[in-house]
């Protein structure tokens, strides 16, 4: 009587062991596509992760020194909100704009500095340079992507400069900036501008510009940080796209910072701030002898006259600031830039397509309507001319579309080198439909005479 049911229950446990047994080679299975997947997915966001070139350039025959890599992975999704901790001071105070700016700048080197901005090994946040600053004869240069800025003219730097010198820079942005700027450059082939609906609240963009002027003529860059770039062998006017380059000694002079801060929503949304360095302070490391030279979160745009006071800003009266020169009529400036202008005004000129230069046209006088609308308040989101799309104060953005542009233009090459690995598949030759029709050109630059 027993027999019957002990057979019925092994058929019943010989049924369930293949079923288990089935269902084990099924998950197996599926993870091994998974995993497939999965590593299929890596590769092509390893490909898509640098699809831009790095700089102008290949690294020199027997060159073992650094090599520059753009940090390009963009976020796709936007960045989960980060602590502001600049936002526990007010930079409108003047008992409060330092400790505001001295926050930012130690926002921005935390984990820089470690890595000698290598923005990809950066271990505490991520950073991000913007794309297609490689082109034409201001291009990143090999060692760290540096770009050719304005020249210095003597005495510019300081009262014992008597020599022209050459200042490159390399800027880049936090990851709410770096999300904006991949929306932009989703397709690599067709930048969309339209694709910008401007950088959210908390987006800091830094910027350092070195410069080969040495210790002998601005002494206060002794002890600066020091880099070494492939730079042109002698400084000319217009620059001579086909100029020998050498690598040079550069040392630090100038830190930039810009914040998207809504706290400003009303006047410009942005608040800029520069410093310089002077070997002559206290401090263990270069970064400890930056001093803000001021901040600005408007252009004061009723001060058209010499000597009209700025309320939209504060310019650091302290002596430890060396002696240089300011913007127009006393708004900020750092030694490096055009006299001529200010901080907020270059890059209120910031949009798609270009239709102004950054600073006032040469027929503009000084003071007049025509020269003043360098110096309005240009609140985030809105364009510095009629018919342009608004880049939000991105310099970076509007000179890598616009070298896209020109490039596409003009050749079917890159024109870079692909120092990251690896390169896109399309890397080589390809000819790609003109993006948008000819038009004037207006060159993003600090200096139209450099």
């Amino acid at each position: 009587m027993h027999i019957p049911r002990l057979v019925g229950r092994v058929v019943i446990l010989f049924c369930l062991s293949q079923i288990l047994v089935l269902f084990v080679l099924r998950t197996l299975s599926a993870a091994q596509e998974r995993s497939s997947a999965a590593s299929t997915h890596s590769k092509m966001a390893l490909r898509r992760a640098h699809r831009f070139p790095d700089a102008a350039e290949k690294p020199i025959a027997n060159w073992s020194g650094p090599v520059f890599s753009l940090s390009q992975d963009y976020p796709v999704w936007k960045p989960v909100a980060e602590s502001q901790p600049w936002k526990k001071y007010d930079f409108s105070k003047e008992d409060e704009w330092k400790d505001y700016l001295a926050s930012v700048l130690h926002y921005c080197v935390e984990g820089n500095v470690e890595t000698d901005w290598v923005l990809q090994k950066n271990t505490v946040r991520r950073w991000y340079h913007a794309p297609w600053m490689h082109w034409g004869p201001s291009g990143r240069e090999f060692i760290h992507g540096l770009t050719h800025e304005r020249g210095s003219r003597p005495k510019e730097l300081a009262p014992t400069q008597v020599s022209v010198f050459q200042n490159w820079a390399v800027g880049m942005y936090n990851a709410p900036g770096g999300w904006v700027i991949g929306k932009v450059w989703k397709d690599a082939d067709h930048p969309d501008p339209n694709a910008f609906k401007g950088f959210p609240d908390g987006t800091v963009s830094i910027k350092l510009l070195f410069t080969e002027a040495d210790t002998t003529e601005v002494p206060y860059l002794v002890g600066s940080k020091e880099w070494d770039a492939y730079i042109y062998d002698k400084i000319e006017n217009p620059i001579n796209p086909n100029g020998v380059r050498k690598v040079k000694k550069m040392r630090l002079v100038q830190v930039d910072i810009a914040v998207r801060d809504s706290r400003n929503d009303a006047i410009t949304g942005w608040v800029f701030g520069t410093f310089t360095y002077n070997g002559a302070l206290k401090g263990g490391s270069p970064y400890e002898k930056l001093v803000p030279i001021g901040i600005m979160w408007g252009n004061d745009p009723d001060a058209s006259s010499p000597g009209d006071p700025l309320k939209q800003a504060f310019i650091n009266s302290s002596p430890d600031v060396p002696k240089q020169h300011l913007g127009w009529n006393g708004r900020l400036n750092g030694p490096v830039d055009n006299p001529m202008s200010s901080c907020l005004s270059c890059h209120s000129t910031s949009e798609w397509p270009v239709n102004a230069g950054t600073t006032p046209g040469q027929g503009a006088q000084p003071g007049t309507p025509e020269w003043m609308k360098w110096f309005r308040n240009i609140k985030s989101g809105e364009a510095f001319a009629p018919g342009s799309k608004s880049l939000d104060y991105s310099l970076q953005l509007a000179s890598g579309i616009q070298s896209f542009n020109q490039w596409n233009d003009m050749i079917m090459s890159l024109g870079g080198a692909f120092n990251g690995t690896p390169a896109p598949p399309n890397a080589g030759l390809k000819l790609l439909q003109k993006a948008s029709p000819s038009r004037e050109n207006y060159p993003v630059t600090r200096d139209p005479e450099m």
